[in-house]
């Protein structure tokens, strides 16, 4: 069920625009500040409570960006996109434990999506979890055939197994 909006568009989009200004200037405290705010006034909005998380991670309160992402993905109609996308704010502010935890999360939903698996495979891969990564490459590639990304992933392992002239066949 979706929640009606509280606050006009025009309030929404100065309280973004001042979070956007305080991030630019990387006043994170100011930027958290503006986005609680547009959360409160628009709450059933994921995508502020998304980007609320990314700069409560960005000023290193990592469980303040946690409970954010948590928030957005209860709420999210679509839960492996918002599942990626606190992925993705995770890996941007460095925290790769969360990062996978979500990239996993997100590997469940049915309607994953094989750039998650490239995600994990790559993740995988930095970790030197070769057999994990190449598992997952092979789960992006079941998705979708050719996936520019996995099949860069896959010449990657192929090279570090010493098979270069299959990694070399791939990148051609």
């Amino acid at each position: 069920m979706k929640r009606p909006q509280l606050v006009s568009k025009g309030t929404l989009a100065r309280l973004l625009q001042e979070a956007e200004q305080a991030r630019n200037l990387l006043d994170f405290s100011r930027s958290i500040e503006s986005l609680e705010r547009a959360t409160r006034l628009d709450p059933a909005n994921a995508n502020l409570l998304l980007n609320l998380g990314h700069a409560y991670g960005k000023n290193f309160d990592f469980a303040a960006a946690e409970r954010s992402f948590d928030r957005a993905i209860r709420i999210a109609p679509r839960k492996s996109e918002a599942l990626a996308a606190a992925a993705m704010r995770a890996r941007d502010f460095g925290s790769a434990t969360l990062a996978e935890r979500y990239y996993r999360a997100a590997s469940e939903q049915k309607d994953v999506t094989p750039d998650t698996f490239v995600a994990l495979a790559e993740n995988a891969e930095r970790l030197s979890r070769l057999e994990e990564a190449a598992q997952l490459t092979e789960r992006a590639l079941a998705l979708k055939p050719n996936f520019p990304s996995a099949l860069l992933v896959r010449a990657r392992l192929d090279r570090q197994a010493g098979r270069l002239s299959e990694a070399e066949q791939i990148l051609r």
